[in-house]
């Protein structure tokens, strides 16, 4: 089974961490996890709120959230944090409490490490920061239809992809997911193909397709 997934997906060290934020909507911002280096594996879902079974039309009191899978080994959590903060922005007024900026911990470590953060952020930019910490207790996946989005909007990579993962959700899991939606979800797709493109094992018609999207 191995051999039949793309060198990407076999390269995945086998010690992942996990992280969880909310940065405005999470379509939006799953694929700039997905491009970041030590990021393996990205999941949007609904996090924060007391609800059993969130949807997308009704989230109850949670957050949309992305779930990001790292190696520690590559990327820090206190990096993580760095690259949060420089993605959100305070909300708005109006802005929907479930697209508040908040940073997720799994222990009291993490949460020193995201409070520490959050100081440093204000004392350098001189802005008061509202993203909020809190305990991760549960994270609930969205719906498929709502993983990988910039993606499922180009059927010919959608294909492709089915070929290496037929079942929705190794799809929905996969490295080469992840980095493709990262890649597709740019702003104005201004973001070039990364270096270890031919790890993706894609066929020349999809990386065509790529170098078309991308300048």
């Amino acid at each position: 089974m191995l051999e039949c997934i793309p060198r990407i997906d076999q390269m995945k060290p086998p010690c992942l961490d996990m992280a969880v934020f909310g940065i405005s909507c999470f379509l939006s911002s799953e694929p700039r996890f997905g491009i970041t280096k030590g990021i393996w594996k990205t999941t949007v879902g609904y996090a924060g709120g007391r609800r059993d079974s969130p949807s997308y039309d009704d989230m109850g009191d949670h957050i949309q959230a992305v779930s990001v899978e790292y190696d520690p080994l590559t990327v820090s959590y206190g990096q993580l944090l760095e690259i949060f903060l420089l993605w959100q922005k305070p909300s708005r007024e109006g802005t929907p409490c479930r697209r508040a900026s908040h940073i997720f911990v799994k222990n009291e470590f993490e949460k020193r490490l995201a409070q520490a953060a959050l100081e440093r952020y204000e004392l350098c930019s001189g802005n008061s920061c509202e993203t909020l910490v809190s305990m991760c207790k549960s994270f609930h996946e969205a719906e498929d239809w709502y993983q990988k989005y910039f993606l499922r909007r180009f059927p010919v990579l959608m294909r492709e992809i089915k070929n290496f993962y037929p079942q929705e959700r190794d799809l929905i899991r996969s490295t080469l997911a992840t980095r493709l939606n990262g890649i597709l979800g740019q702003s104005s797709l201004a973001f070039n193909l990364p270096e270890d493109i031919e790890l993706y094992d894609l066929s020349e018609d999809a990386v065509r397709t790529l170098r078309h999207l991308t300048p």
